[in-house]
């Protein structure tokens, strides 16, 4: 009996406090539940809003992740434009399809031979165009030959025109080169060598000339005109004619005069 009394007591003690513990413990947690903002993220809350999104709808939310955050930071409407130059690939500029005007190089090639220095300087004010070619065997526009003949002959020109339109000066423009000979202008004047400055091109009776030949011409010529106020620009054949009949086969139309 007395055994029974015991054990009965201590059951009854544990029980009470069973009970004491569910009933309270269960209003403090419900309590800190209700003191917390209706905003307050919770795990239960999470996996909630997580299951409410339509599957379709998950790509259209926003991010907030370290990755999306330097992509916002180096945009280009965010970029000032030395860290754009850094970042942002070059941009290669159009090329432009405008074709440039030939530039003119002059490759110095000077006589000793076919001219002479005047007392005083030179009034020029003409262009005498002339055509030589080589005729003492091989390739008649052999560059060296064709000097070799002036040198012969005892005359030469300020400047020689290749067949590729290169230019090579021969005798400085203050000098008297000998390239006109006896010689009248229309006008009247005689002794044309004193005033002109004479241009050679490469060229045969049966060849006439090509593009780069004429292109090159007229550079040079602009190059003159720039420093001499030109009057004329003629061919051998207009200031003697009795003797010369070059420039051969020239197209005058292609001469920027």
């Amino acid at each position: 009996m007395y055994h029974f009394i015991v054990y009965g007591s201590i059951f009854l003690v544990c029980l009470f406090f069973a009970l004491f513990f569910f009933f309270v413990g269960g209003e403090k947690q419900e309590s800190f539940q209700n003191s917390l903002p209706s905003d307050s993220p919770s795990f239960h809350q999470e996996e909630t809003y997580q299951e409410s999104i339509p599957q379709e709808n998950v790509s259209e939310l926003p991010l907030s992740s370290e990755k999306d955050s330097l992509e916002k930071e180096n945009s280009p409407e965010v970029l000032n434009d030395t860290q754009k130059e850094k970042i942002l690939p070059k941009q290669e500029k159009p090329i432009s399809k405008e074709k440039k005007e030939t530039s003119l190089e002059i490759k110095e090639t000077l006589l000793s031979f076919g001219y002479h220095t005047p007392e005083q300087l030179r009034n020029i004010d003409t262009i005498v165009i002339h055509s030589s070619y080589n005729a003492s065997g091989g390739d008649v526009y052999d560059r060296e030959k064709i000097i070799q003949q002036y040198k012969d002959y005892g005359v030469g020109a300020h400047y020689l025109i290749d067949r590729r339109g290169g230019v090579y000066r021969l005798i400085e423009e203050k000098n008297i080169a000998y390239h006109a000979g006896v010689s009248k202008l229309p006008d009247g004047r005689k002794n044309v060598n004193d005033f002109s400055i004479g241009i050679e091109l490469m060229g045969t009776k049966e060849s006439g000339f090509d593009a780069q030949q004429y292109s090159a011409l007229n550079a040079l010529i602009s190059d003159i005109k720039s420093r001499y106020k030109i009057k004329n620009i003629v061919g051998h054949a207009d200031i003697a004619p009795e003797r010369k009949t070059d420039p051969w086969k020239f197209n005058w139309d292609s001469v920027k005069r």
